[in-house]
């Protein structure tokens, strides 16, 4: 007796496609899930580093005492300068139109709290946005300086800071020292790196991500592990079909 040779041949590559199409659709699912995205616009200094698209929602005052809204993106090709100190440094973007984004950093190495930064962590703790306003309708043309005093971004120093999407917003928007109400500006940014020191992030333990993204990590090694397991049962369903038709189809045959 042989082996029924063209059938089997036949049945293996079938079991074989079935675990190519199952390995892939694993690598889709980790690339989806982490989101790596080398296009990003990039902004540097000497001691910082932001990868990412930056934009700004701009609420002005209509005459009618009503609000508009418009947004400006930083280009990726923007003015970067900055400074850097071991315990407060700065990045300063300038746009072409005019605009500049300021982000005001502390790295605190101390082992107590410091101005909103938890131990052993750095942050943004200021955040001002100098931009006119030219629209036609608004109530008050000219310029405006947005700012925000907090505590953003807070990371443990030598890891990286991640988001795929964030707001912080700007909402003490002043036109020569006077407060405008009802005007504020949002700061946006997408798929966002940062990165305070000259540690480069090597493995996913050298991030910190932000919350909203904390809750995507959690559920990765889960879907993993639930890919696997289909794989497994699809390729074992697959075998046994394959070995019950074997055997319908008469599994051996005389020479």
């Amino acid at each position: 007796k042989t082996i029924n040779t063209n059938y089997f041949i036949q049945s293996n590559l079938s079991r074989m496609r079935i675990t190519s199409v199952g390995l892939a659709l694993l690598l889709l699912l980790a690339v989806a899930v982490n989101g790596d995205d080398d296009s990003r616009p990039s902004y540097k200094t000497a001691c910082i580093e932001l990868n990412g698209t930056v934009s700004l929602n701009i609420t002005y005052m209509v005459s009618d005492g009503t609000a508009e809204s418009y947004v400006v993106s930083i280009d990726p090709k923007a003015n970067v300068t900055g400074t850097c100190a071991v315990n407060a440094s700065t990045l300063v973007l300038s746009d072409t139109s005019g605009s500049v984004l300021s982000l005001f950093f502390e790295i605190n190495n101390s082992d107590a709290k410091l101005d909103e930064i938890d131990i052993h962590n750095w942050g943004v703790t200021k955040v001002t946005y100098d931009y006119s306003v030219n629209k036609p309708d608004a109530n008050k043309q000219g310029a405006r300086q947005a700012k925000a005093v907090g505590s953003f971004f807070n990371t443990p120093i030598n890891r990286t800071y991640s988001c795929s999407s964030e707001d912080v917003p700007v909402s003490n928007v002043t036109n020569n020292g006077t407060l405008i109400g009802g005007e504020k500006v949002t700061l946006h940014t997408t798929n966002l790196l940062l990165r305070v020191g000259s540690v480069l992030p090597v493995t996913s333990y050298d991030y910190h991500y932000c919350k909203a993204d904390q809750k995507v990590k959690d559920i990765v090694p889960i879907a993993v592990g639930v890919a696997l397991a289909a794989l497994v049962v699809i390729v074992l369903v697959a075998y046994l079909i394959g070995r019950r038709k074997t055997v319908a189809a008469g599994g051996y045959e005389r020479v």
